[in-house]
């Protein structure tokens, strides 16, 4: 806006010398604001300069009419019979019909900037109505068209993406109802996620929206599996200290079975140190699951406590055997 406000007086201070047209001085500025803004930046000087320059060519349509009206009315008339008012009429016609051609020209140039954009572009109008769309929303699946309320499309949205939409098209109209200046939000949409954001604009007592729709499906999946990353580092870092933890008093245990098993019985080292041994393999390989653990699944088996890692699922399939075979009872 501060922008294309500096280059406002720069085109009057200019307008005798320049006329008809003054589009160098705001495409300069639209370059200006696209550099230090962005998107939202040029998009909105686009805009204004549009319309700045509908203005400016109004003016110019008008002082030709003027003059071309004025050239047979106050001046000597050569003899004969006086000229009717609608032999004026061709003229007043031929203005109108230039200035509209350069209003027309404007639109070309605001739908071709917009077109160029890469990223979803709408404009809605005060009663949430678009307007104006660029190719990359006409591109898209299925989107509403010009003509269409977008409020009440978005609204009409199912599935876990209802209430991300709902709540988009809230801060939409809040902005339309001049209750906030701007809206963003990222909502999920035909399989990925947008960031929308919605700026307004006037003129006059008109009021426009610009609704963008930027594709962030990449940027959102990566941060997901950053987190998932770090999360599973966690995991393995924890699993890896409850290993080590675990195996000290296990070896303790093993030895001492294997010292015991050599001075008892046949019956009493089957029925007594046999499930005794059963338990230090299972320990054993649990322990192996442990260190070997490469996602995070989460069990499903016990829905009424607390979630649990389902770790034979989470862990590489070698690490039901690392350590070797599991032992059938105690060394003779």
């Amino acid at each position: 806006m501060v922008t294309v406000g500096l280059a406002l007086p720069v085109a009057q201070a200019l307008w005798p010398s320049i006329r008809p047209t003054v589009s160098p001085v705001f495409l300069a500025a639209v370059m200006v604001a696209a550099w230090f803004g962005g998107l939202r930046g040029g998009l909105l000087a686009t805009v204004l300069a549009s319309l700045l320059m509908d203005y400016f060519s109004h003016r110019a349509a008008a002082r030709r009419g003027g003059k071309a009206g004025g050239r047979g009315a106050p001046l000597r008339r050569p003899p004969g019979p006086r000229r009717r008012p609608r032999d004026q009429q061709p003229a007043g016609n031929a203005a109108r019909r230039r200035a509209e051609a350069v209003l027309d020209e404007s639109r070309r140039f605001l739908q071709s900037t917009l077109d160029s954009l890469t990223t979803r572009i709408a404009i809605i109008d005060g009663r949430g109505v678009i307007v104006a769309v660029n190719e990359a929303w006409r591109n898209f699946d299925e989107p509403p068209g010009v003509g269409s309320d977008y409020l009440s499309a978005d609204g009409r949205a199912s599935g876990d993406a209802a209430e991300a939409t709902r709540a988009a098209a809230a801060g939409i109209r809040d902005v339309l109802e001049r209750r906030r200046d701007t809206f963003s939000a990222e909502v999920p949409e035909g399989g990925g996620w947008f960031a929308v954001r919605a700026t307004r604009f006037e003129s006059g007592r008109e009021v426009r929206v610009v609704v963008a729709h930027e594709d962030v499906t990449e940027r959102r999946r990566a941060e997901e599996a950053k987190r998932a990353a770090e999360a599973l580092r966690s995991v393995a870092r924890l699993a890896l200290a409850a290993a080590h933890e675990i195996n000290n008093p296990l070896a303790t245990i093993r030895g001492n079975l294997d010292l015991l098993g050599r001075h008892v019985g046949e019956e009493l080292a089957r029925t007594r140190l046999q499930p005794a041994f059963d338990a230090v393999e299972r320990i054993r390989a649990v322990v192996a699951r442990l260190g070997n653990i490469t996602e995070l699944r989460v069990s499903d088996r016990w829905p009424t406590l607390p979630e649990m890692l389902d770790l034979q699922a989470s862990s590489s399939p070698e690490a039901e055997g690392s350590d070797g075979p599991s032992r059938a009872g105690p060394s003779a």
